[in-house]
This record gives structure tokens, C-alpha cells and sequence, in this order.
């Protein structure tokens, strides 16, 4: 199966924990582990698995201290736009399940298109670098074909539903 490509940063930054951390050291001249930790409140192997990707794409870098400790900083300065949350004047919208043969639940577009021959496939995506590539995909292919798509930072797709004319 073919990957789709992103933006390492992005897709990095996209990881809930990393961008926390890098929030914080952006926030702050430099933090310790322990200070880290406490602030983003995950397992210690779990950060440094966060850090040290962070680190590999140099956005954050670590020094040691006198003794043990070991101190982070910022190390490239990337613009996050702001989380967007549900709102009355802009509703979260989520996804139902559909269960085969019941059309109700799919708008009626979708369910015109199944009715007329066509047919539904689903695509679970797996990890968040499918996610953010799927993401990308839809973003470019909207942006071909004239529509607006105005996708918050933190949308990642889980599926993607796929309709089908039968030939």
C-alpha cells in the first residue's frame, strides 16, 4: 500500500502529547525533564520518545546540567494557530456508523447515490501519519476542484468514505 507524504513538522506537531510539549518550551526559556513531565503529565519513557522527535526535527534541542538533570529549549519558532472548539456559531459536526441497508442515517445525497447503484467503501486509517496525509489530500483535492475546505489544525480524519458508480 502506498503512503501518502506530509510535512514532517506538521505531522510531528499534529501528535497531541508533542504539541503540548513544545507549547510549553515555548512558553518557557528552557524546562526540565521533570518539569516537563509534570506539565504535559505523561510516563517518563513516553516523553522522551516525544522529546526525541521533537529533537529530530529540530524544534526543540537538550543540554545537560550540573549533575543529572537535563534541560530543553525551543529551538525554531513554528506558528500554531489556536485550537477551535465547538461553538454556537461554529458546531462541531460529528460522523454516525452506518449499518448496511440503513440509509436514514446518510444524508440524502449519500443516500441517493447508493440508492441510484453506487457504492459505499470505507477506509480506516491507521496512525496519524495516514491521518494527516488523508488530511493533505483532501485539503489539495478541494483546493483543485474549487471548494472551500476550512479544516481546524487539529482535524485528523479516522475514515474515509469513498462512493463508487457501479459499472
Amino acid at each position: 500500500m502506498a503512503r501518502v507524504r506530509a510535512d514532517p513538522v506538521t505531522t510531528a506537531l499534529a501528535h497531541p502529547t508533542r504539541r503540548a510539549l513544545y507549547i510549553a518550551l515555548a512558553n518557557k526559556e528552557e524546562m526540565s525533564t521533570v518539569q516537563l513531565q509534570a506539565e504535559v503529565n505523561v510516563e517518563r519513557y513516553n516523553l522522551y520518545h516525544h522529546l526525541k522527535k521533537l529533537a529530530s526535527l529540530n524544534l526543540v534541542e537538550n543540554h545537560r546540567d550540573a549533575g543529572r538533570s537535563r534541560w530543553w529549549k525551543k529551538t525554531t519558532h513554528i506558528d500554531l494557530p489556536e485550537i477551535l472548539s465547538p461553538s454556537i456559531d461554529r458546531p462541531m459536526t460529528t460522523l454516525t456508523s452506518v449499518v448496511p441497508g440503513d440509509l436514514s442515517l446518510l444524508p440524502e445525497t449519500l443516500a441517493d447515490a447508493v440508492v441510484e447503484g453506487g457504492e459505499i467503501h470505507i477506509i480506516q486509517l491507521e496512525g496519524s501519519r495516514d491521518q494527516v496525509g488523508a488530511k493533505l489530500m483532501l485539503q489539495i483535492l478541494a483546493k483543485e476542484h474549487g471548494i472551500e475546505l476550512d479544516l481546524p489544525w487539529n482535524f485528523l480524519p479516522v475514515r474515509i468514505a469513498l462512493i463508487a458508480n457501479k459499472k
